[in-house]
């Protein structure tokens, strides 16, 4: 193998030694303690960007909506609609979450925060009704306005009320 000196970029990014042997990407005295297939649970802070960004999706595509609703009829939103709008929102966030927690194990946010949920055996994906009591409770921990994760604040490794709730804990990928 040819030593790298400081002009070389991939002189730390060896991919087999000098016979030809794949070099372990961890070194045998520097190996976790954790068993396999174990994953860290998602802090406070990547789940909060995570229903951030959901957040924001639904409140645009509602938007557009809204905004293409009074394109076509030339009216605007009369306070008696208000309360349409809201089940709309809410409406769209069930399809927003559900079906991608359900297919993938993940939604737009948690895609964004390295996020995941999985199901039975480490495969992507929730159970339906485990996806559903998720949104319901991520529902009923925003009308609270986060009071219910004050349980989760002080020891971080307590699970969520959606965690609790699904059976199933949000984890890091």
């Amino acid at each position: 193998m040819v030593e790298s000196g400081q002009g070389d970029p991939l002189g730390d990014f060896p991919l087999q030694d000098d016979f030809g042997a794949a070099v372990p990407a961890v070194p045998a005295d520097e190996e976790p303690d954790a068993p396999a297939g174990a994953r860290r649970a998602a802090p406070i802070s990547a789940r909060l960007t995570a229903a951030a960004a959901d957040t924001a999706a639904v409140l645009l595509l509602g938007a557009l909506a809204l905004l293409s609703a009074r394109l076509i009829t030339g009216a605007g939103t009369r306070p008696a609609g208000i309360p349409w709008i809201l089940a709309f929102l809410l409406y769209l966030s069930l399809f927003a979450t559900v079906p991608a927690l359900v297919l993938f194990g993940r939604t737009v946010g948690m895609a964004l925060s390295d996020l995941s949920a999985r199901g039975g055996e480490g495969r992507a994906g929730l159970p339906t009704d485990a996806a559903l009591r998720r949104w319901a409770a991520g529902l009923a921990t925003a009308a609270t306005g986060g009071l219910l994760l004050l349980w989760t604040a002080r020891d971080p490794g307590s699970p969520t009320p959606a965690d609790r709730l699904s059976g199933h804990s949000l984890t890091l990928d």
